[in-house]
């Protein structure tokens, strides 16, 4: 059976979670977020965080654009994505923010022996959201369940962010996927379409094909941007020999039958990383590219549609493999 611990940092209440094998700390005030993930055995993290690291609670922010507050708010780790993935959007009537509500989002919780359960409601669009995070020996299973308690039909996005960084991600890192379709993001592979479609592991980079099984070290000025589909089996394995580190992700892929695949690696000039940002995100979503609900809609007619009153349910789970 888990453990559950409380502890209190810059003024954010964090749930410790930890089993004989692993340990997670879950942030209940920004949408129940998992801010780190480590190996009991030898403390190594598995996820990335900002290098800021936490913001204080209750932080005041420099006005900017929705990313910029997005960034302003990153807690890094895990976090779920909702109504809204990627770009910000107008839509009925409010801005949707980047990356949508639910990683901001306040929620009640309880401790129910092994898991945890949180409730909450968001504000710019009707939705509660239920989110359980349960520990099993080697396994982090989240699951969520969003309903629409409003009276109208609302077109969202839905997605479960991993940040991954720490000892898992280096230039000798492995990525598996059961993945048979990959498409580029021609914002981040200029030249290219989004039905420029290739098998996994090959993809559109900026210049040239990569290899996106293989992630390139930390000075290497790469950005990467893909969308995988069309999958055999919703796994994806990620492995640091080096390290003696490695990881299953499984998720449902009835509702998350893409996932977004995203790697920084000093690629990026300028805010936020100014070439420092090293992190491979994956991202199980019901919806590409990730720019909004409107090019969801536009691009490749993925999104979400939520009726009245109707209650949807996912998970994505995290097995960290033995050492060997």
């Amino acid at each position: 059976m888990a453990q559950l611990e409380q502890r209190h940092a810059r003024g954010w209440d964090i749930l410790r979670l930890s089993s004989d094998a692993l340990a997670i700390e879950i942030i209940p005030g920004l949408g129940g977020t998992i801010t780190s993930l480590t190996r009991q055995v030898d403390t190594a993290e598995l996820l990335w965080s900002p290098p800021w690291g936490l913001r204080p609670s209750g932080s005041h922010f420099v006005p900017g654009n929705s990313e910029a507050q997005m960034i302003d708010s990153l807690a890094g780790g895990w976090q779920t994505l909702f109504p809204n993935g990627g770009d910000s959007v107008f839509a009925h009537g409010v801005e949707w923010a980047y990356n949508g509500e639910v990683r901001l989002t306040w929620m009640d919780w309880e401790f129910t022996g092994s898991s945890v359960r949180m409730t909450g409601r968001l504000v710019r669009s009707p939705f509660e959201i239920t989110k359980i995070i349960s520990l099993r020996d080697n396994e982090v299973t989240v699951g969520e369940t969003v309903r629409n308690v409003g009276r109208e039909r609302i077109e969202t996005m839905w997605g479960s962010q991993l940040k991954l960084g720490g000892a898992l991600v280096g230039p000798e890192t492995t990525v598996d996927a059961g993945a048979a379709v990959v498409r580029p993001d021609p914002q981040s592979s200029p030249g290219t379409k989004y039905d420029d479609l290739m098998p996994w592991p090959r993809s559109h980079g900026p210049e040239a094909m990569i290899n996106l099984s293989l992630l390139p070290g930390p000075e290497t000025g790469e950005t990467r941007l893909a969308y995988l589909s069309d999958f055999s089996r919703p796994m994806i394995s990620i492995s640091r020999p080096s390290h003696r580190l490695a990881i299953e992700l499984e998720w449902d892929v009835e509702v998350f039958p893409y996932v977004w695949y995203a790697m920084e690696a000093g690629g990026r000039s300028g805010f936020p990383w100014y070439r420092t940002g090293y992190f491979l995100s994956l991202t199980p979503c019901t919806s590409w590219p990730a720019h909004g609900v409107h090019d969801a809609r536009r691009i490749s007619n993925s999104i979400l549609l939520i009726d009245p009153r109707e209650v949807l349910t996912s998970y994505v789970a995290l097995r960290v493999q033995p050492i060997s």
